[in-house]
């Protein structure tokens, strides 16, 4: 890998991001352990940058810290992503009625992306949709001039990408596939309805939330 350079937030930032994906798409399954000598190595980095992004992910509640035993990769359960989901409600809803309307550059730009994430779902793609993704409601939630609020909308957003590795990419047209559509959303978004823009939002926080308790009391979790 690449010598980690020092971007936005610096390494234990880039290095934190690492994870978090890496999580997201499963390949850091629940309950591993992060050994901070072997996750050095991956990053080309010093043990100290990859202490920070330990740290800074444990505070996030994505994993675990144990004096003794080092950090783990939290495990996933019912009960914490029924109250993820509920909190996600909560504030998205409240970010939502805040933002300001996109230009039409930035709506092209969204519809652009919304197409690309089509795309990386028909080829099965899921590095690459999960990034590009978390990017496309990145950019509407920075419409909104509450900072803070936005923070921890995607704080609470990461904390249930975790659980996405449970759920199969949808490559074809269904219900898992229509959760993940973007183009009503767009559109409401294009008719400046924003009753419409957050009653799709949580139509489709819904619709994850569904299938992914259903998954998650199917493996007794």
């Amino acid at each position: 890998m690449e010598e980690l350079t020092k971007p936005d937030g610096g390494v234990p930032a880039k290095i934190a991001n690492e994870l978090r994906s890496l999580i997201a798409r499963g390949t850091l399954a629940p309950g591993m352990r992060l050994g901070q000598t072997e996750l050095a190595e991956q990053f080309n980095a010093s043990r100290v940058p990859v202490r920070e992004a330990l740290k800074l992910l444990s505070s996030e509640g994505i994993i675990e810290h144990d004096p003794n035993r080092g950090f783990f990769v939290t495990r996933l359960s019912r009960d914490e992503a029924e109250q993820l989901f509920t909190l996600r409600h909560l504030v998205e809803d409240e970010l939502l009625s805040t933002i300001e309307w996109p230009s039409d550059e930035l709506l092209d730009e969204l519809d652009k992306r919304a197409n690309r994430l089509e795309e990386l779902l028909d080829a099965g793609d899921r590095s690459a949709w999960w990034a590009e993704h978390r990017h496309f409601h990145t950019l509407i939630f920075e419409l909104s001039p509450k900072k803070t609020i936005m923070r921890e909308a995607m704080r609470l957003w990461a904390l249930t990408d975790r659980f996405r590795a449970l759920l199969p990419l949808p490559r074809r047209p269904g219900e898992e596939r229509n959760v993940v559509n973007k183009h009503e959303l767009l559109q409401a978004l294009r008719a400046k309805d924003r009753k419409k823009v957050i009653a799709v939002r949580r139509a489709r926080r819904e619709g994850f939330e569904r299938l992914l308790l259903e998954t998650l009391e199917a493996r007794g979790l």
